[in-house]
């Protein structure tokens, strides 16, 4: 009995403070309606119930003035062109003038490249917060921009000395920059390490090795080549720290953040960043920190701090830079991506191990399509149709050699062939590990007895499976004879 009672009080004590938790919330709602009435229209009990609750009004005009201050911040903002034009040259000549440059970059750099950001309108925190669909895409399509060959050409120039970046995009690498001079401090898709070999011994893949893993989740599939351990992504999320010695740099980040004069940060909100006291030279004093300039459309935390801050675009702002100082910047040529020297290709056995895309130096029709690329959903591919002769050829040995796998091109939905006739040749550029089907449109062309390559394409490098069985896991598609039958 003495178990039951106490039970029922705690549960009248949960109910009362329930009881008295909704109260106050439609309280608040009420008086919040009544603030934003103007004063001369309130009544006479309006002003009363505003007069009985000081503290309760004072909490919601802060919290107003808190959402109109996050509203103003999270605004973009572009300066005039005469403004825009004026802050380049001084950031031209800040950039000539000083003796050593650090750059630190953030996801605005990227978005030319159709990377979405974080923060910004159309940013991955600002649709999720609004309760919208995030679009994924796959990284690995998009290419460095105007801004990630101006910040090597500077390097080159030594207008730069090092770069501090928060993407993981690996697009600082691909332009050319060397290991040395960068310092990914959230890591990079395209390397997995092995973190039980002294040093530490990395492997640059020619695609996303993040496929199979997530927060606290790192091991990617595939193993060590010397020590044969489990290798591991170089990602850090939300919530970790970045431990590694490559390819986050730290030391190297914070050698260069105690030598440099001037501090350059381009499309990074610095919300982030700013948490790193080892960046910015807290140890000195404030009138002997390095000179701050911010390129950024929206509010940024160390905005009084800087010296310049330039509301315009990165690509934009760069290029008016490097007009001033008389530099050509080098197109990015895909042919020339120091990413296929570095890389370490798969071996036969690991080609399972992922179905991303794999980086080619050949051009192709998916990258034009990139905006329209989503993870949740393949994409339709144009596919070559090849002579009658290649018919009968064996499938198997379209995907012995490592440099067929090593192209494979993901995102393949449903291929629409004419006529069985002339069967396409499927080739390693353009298959995935998905299920997908071949589609026959004439009855005739369905009638060939020395051929089994019609039907149902499994997953994977499968084999073909025969017209005729019935029992497979896709149901096969009805021809026109089978529905005379």
């Amino acid at each position: 009995m003495a178990e039951r009672s106490r039970r029922q009080v705690k549960k009248n004590q949960d109910l009362q403070r329930i009881l008295y938790l909704e109260k106050e919330r439609s309280r608040m709602l009420m008086i919040r309606r009544i603030l934003k009435k103007p004063c001369l229209n309130r009544t006479e009990e309006e002003i009363r119930l505003i007069n009985e609750a000081p503290d309760l009004v004072n909490q919601i005009q802060n919290n107003i003035r808190k959402l109109k201050c996050l509203k103003e911040r999270s605004q973009e903002i572009i300066d005039e062109p005469e403004v825009l034009s004026a802050k380049c040259i001084e950031l031209a000549k800040a950039l000539k003038e000083s003796s050593f440059t650090v750059v630190y970059t953030g996801a605005g750099i990227s978005t030319s490249a159709h990377i979405p950001d974080y923060r910004g309108p159309d940013g991955v925190w600002t649709l999720l917060r609004k309760g919208k669909e995030v679009i994924l895409k796959d990284l690995s399509l998009a290419e460095p921009t105007f801004t990630h060959m101006a910040i090597k050409q500077f390097h080159k120039e030594g207008l730069i000395s090092h770069i501090v970046s928060q993407n993981c995009d690996g697009l600082h690498m691909r332009s050319g920059l060397p290991k040395t001079s960068i310092s990914e401090l959230h890591g990079n898709m395209f390397i997995e390490v092995c973190p039980k070999c002294k040093p530490l011994r990395q492997y640059v893949r020619l695609f996303d090795v993040t496929e199979q893993t997530a927060l606290h989740r790192h091991k990617t599939g595939r193993f060590c080549r010397k020590c044969n351990s489990e290798l591991k992504d170089t990602i850090v999320h939300f919530g970790e720290k970045g431990t590694l010695q490559w390819p986050m740099n730290w030391k190297g980040a914070v050698k260069a953040a105690s030598k440099a004069d001037l501090i350059l940060c381009l499309g990074t909100s610095l919300k982030v960043l700013r948490r790193y006291p080892g960046l910015w030279s807290t140890n000195r004093p404030s009138d002997k920190r390095p000179k701050l300039y911010i390129v950024n459309l929206q509010w940024t935390p160390k905005d009084p701090q800087a010296t310049l801050k330039i509301h315009g675009k990165c690509d934009e702002v760069m290029k008016q830079v490097t007009s001033f100082l008389g530099l050509m910047v080098p197109k990015y040529e895909k042919q020339n991506d120091p990413i296929f020297k570095l890389a370490t290709p798969l071996l036969p056995h690991e080609m399972t191990t992922t179905t991303r895309l794999h980086l080619t130096k050949i051009k192709t029709d998916v990258k034009d399509d990139f905006k329209s690329v989503d993870l949740k959903e393949n994409l339709n591919v144009q596919v070559s149709i090849e002579d009658e002769s290649d018919i009968h050829s064996n499938n198997d040995e379209l995907f012995r050699t490592t440099e067929s796998k090593q192209n494979l091109q993901p995102f393949v939905k449903l291929i629409d062939i004419a006529s069985t006739n002339s069967l396409l040749k499927l080739n390693a550029e353009q298959i995935d590990s998905r299920t997908y089907f071949i589609k026959t449109e004439n009855v005739e062309d369905t009638i060939r007895a020395n051929t089994n390559l019609s039907g149902w394409y499994g997953k994977g490098l499968a084999k073909w499976k025969k017209q005729k069985r019935n029992n497979s896991s896709c149901k096969r598609i009805r021809t026109g004879k089978d529905k005379i039958e």
